[in-house]
C-alpha cells in the first residue's frame, strides 16, 4: 500500500514563529529607519498646524484725469526723455561738488555752462519745463501729500491725493498710518516691507 503523506499545515503559533524569524533576519539599519520614520509621522501628526501670515492687500485707487490732463500727462513722459542731466561746473573733477545736495546756477565770469560752449553740459532754461498743470503730480495721476501722523491720513482726498509717509517716522507710527490708509482706501506710495510683515502678522 503506498501512504501519501499530507503536508503539514502551519499553525498561527508557527505562522508568528516564522514572521518573529524573517524580522530577526532583517537588517538593524532598515529596523531603525522604519522606527524613525513611524516616529516622524506621530509627530506630525501631534504637531499643531503652523498659522500663515494673512496677505496683506494695500488699497490702489486710481484718479480719474481728464481728456486734457491726461494728454499733458505723456507730453510729459515725452519730455523726461529727451530732457538732459543737469550737471554743476567741475562735477567731473571734484567729488565735493558731485555730492552736493542742491544743484546751482552758474554764476561765474569764465563758467563754460553759464557761457554755453560747445562741448559742455546743458543749462538749466525754463523752456525744459514741464505742463504746469501735471507738473508735480505722481506718475500715477495722484497729487502727493506728505504724512507724519494717523491723523493727517483723514484729510486726504483719495480721489486725487496720495500719502507719502515722512522719512523720520519710525516703524510703531508707519504701521498706524499705513492701518488707517487701507481703512479710508488712501493709496501709500512708500510702503516699507518691515510694514507689511508687521500688518500681517498683527492679523
Amino acid at each position: 500500500m503506498s501512504t501519501e503523506t499530507k503536508p503539514e499545515q502551519p499553525t498561527e503559533q508557527g505562522g508568528q514563529g516564522q514572521q518573529a524569524a524573517q524580522e530577526s533576519q532583517q537588517p538593524a539599519g532598515q529596523q531603525g529607519a522604519e522606527q524613525v520614520q513611524q516616529q516622524q509621522q506621530v509627530v506630525q501628526e501631534v504637531r499643531p498646524a503652523e498659522a500663515k501670515p494673512v496677505e496683506v492687500k494695500l488699497p490702489r485707487p486710481r484718479v480719474s484725469l481728464s481728456g486734457r490732463l491726461r494728454r499733458l500727462m505723456r507730453v510729459r513722459v515725452l519730455m523726461e526723455r529727451r530732457e538732459p542731466r543737469w550737471m554743476s561746473m567741475d562735477e567731473w573733477r571734484f567729488l565735493r561738488v558731485a555730492h552736493r545736495e542742491s544743484w546751482r546756477r552758474p554764476k561765474g565770469d569764465d563758467n563754460k555752462i553759464r557761457l554755453e560752449i560747445k562741448g559742455y553740459p546743458k543749462r538749466v532754461k525754463v523752456g525744459y519745463g514741464k505742463p504746469r498743470l501735471v507738473r508735480n503730480l505722481h506718475p500715477t495721476g495722484f497729487k502727493l501729500v506728505i504724512v507724519h501722523r494717523p491723523e493727517d491720513v483723514d484729510k486726504v482726498d483719495p480721489t486725487k491725493e496720495a500719502i507719502v509717509i515722512g522719512r523720520t517716522v519710525g516703524l510703531r507710527k508707519r504701521i498706524e498710518i499705513v492701518r488707517r490708509a487701507i481703512e479710508r482706501g488712501v493709496r501709500v506710495i512708500n510702503v516699507t516691507k518691515d510694514v507689511i510683515d508687521e500688518l500681517s502678522r498683527s492679523q
